[in-house]
């Protein structure tokens, strides 16, 4: 007797549909079950002048970079960028990160490193500790490091999911802080996405000057793939902190990925030759009123990309790692480290600072 085709349908596809369906739930129940809730906290507090270090009138320095785990290097095409690979061969990371660790080691005379997208225990990176590598070639500097980004278990690709990810930013010094906050920013993407994505927050860096105020270096790593609403309400925070901190008096400078272009971008091609694109964001974005610096070099990108490999002229390229500084620090240079993203989607961006005695106090 000859079985009914809907049957024998039936019977392949229901349990098919319970595996898949069982297997949904049990993502969902992991990954609420351990989701990351970071708080504003100090990191650190210093009540004594020996624990903290004093930054004298002067010429500093400060790079910024997104490293991009290791895992995003000229012949990267991300998948969720529209590319498909999820993560490199392990001997192409290995090379990759070995290469971002030795630049690294080059920066070492460099006042302030704010590095983005540091891996600690990620299977996209094949659970190197990379805070912990890093601060070894940094042995001038003082590091602190703060997590953004701890999902048990990222289930896309499907049949190649990303897995498990523990990722953070971090601030090397020369100088011993005397205070170092974290701060959550507001907004969140809709559940369940919200438990797949990073938990976006800043972290500030006080550092005790000659004349008796602070130098504040914000670090912060913005959101990206949204519509541009947490962008904004970010955006909306990062400057009423950094107003704050300068109507007391304070120096300020905040650096870091904030994807979206600053104010002044050109959407035009770069020097290196290659094409320009533009972050969409719907804010308005005017940091600290017109006497601020974004310090930013027009003539080189720092992010490419990622849909597919990197090829010098062809593949659009555009600018959204910059430097906010209050009006009492002088910007004396601000460049692209350009090297054709070899390493990382991003390219280092270097500043050389000085302060100077233009303070506003008590909100004048």
């Amino acid at each position: 007797m000859m079985k009914n085709p809907v049957t024998i349908s039936l019977r392949i596809l229901l349990p098919l549909t319970v595996l898949a369906f069982t297997y949904l739930i049990v993502i969902l129940a992991l990954n609420s079950f351990n989701d990351y809730k970071p708080e504003d906290a100090a990191i650190k507090r210093s009540h004594s002048a020996e624990a903290h270090d004093t930054v004298f009138q002067g010429t500093y320095s400060m790079l910024s970079w997104n490293i991009g785990y290791g895992g995003l290097n000229k012949n990267a095409d991300f998948f969720y960028d529209g590319g498909s690979m999820v993560f490199p061969g392990k001997q192409e990371y290995k090379h990759s990160i070995d290469q971002i660790f030795k630049q690294l080691h080059s920066f070492d005379s460099i006042s302030f490193i704010l590095l983005q997208e540091i891996d600690t225990a990620s299977a996209r990176s094949y659970y190197t500790n990379q805070y912990q590598n890093i601060s070894s070639r940094l042995n001038n500097h003082h590091g602190v490091f703060v997590k953004n980004y701890d999902v048990s278990f990222v289930p896309v690709p499907l049949f190649k999911p990303l897995s498990r990810v523990t990722s953070g930013f971090s601030l090397f010094s020369i100088y011993r802080a005397a205070e170092i906050r974290m701060t959550v920013f507001p907004g969140k993407f809709p559940w369940p996405r919200q438990l797949f994505m990073p938990d976006r927050c800043f972290m500030t860096c006080s550092y005790v000057t000659g004349s008796g105020k602070y130098l504040h270096i914000i670090h912060t790593h913005n959101s990206a793939f949204d519509n541009g609403t947490l962008r904004e309400q970010q955006i909306n925070l990062l400057n009423q902190h950094m107003e704050l901190l300068y109507a007391r008096g304070d120096y300020v400078i905040a650096g870091g990925d904030w994807n979206i272009n600053p104010p002044g971008y050109k959407n035009t091609p770069f020097l290196s030759g290659d094409t320009a694109f533009e972050v969409s964001f719907s804010g308005q974005y005017k940091p600290g009123g017109k006497d601020w610096t974004i310090a930013f070099d027009p003539q080189y990108p720092t992010n490419r990309d990622v849909s597919t490999q990197y090829v010098p002229g062809h593949t659009p390229a555009t600018i959204i790692d910059f430097f906010v500084c209050s009006p009492n620090i002088d910007v004396v240079r601000v460049e692209t480290l350009h090297d054709g993203f070899l390493h990382s989607d991003h390219q280092p961006v270097y500043l050389r600072f000085k302060l100077n005695n233009q303070f506003k106090t008590n909100g004048l």
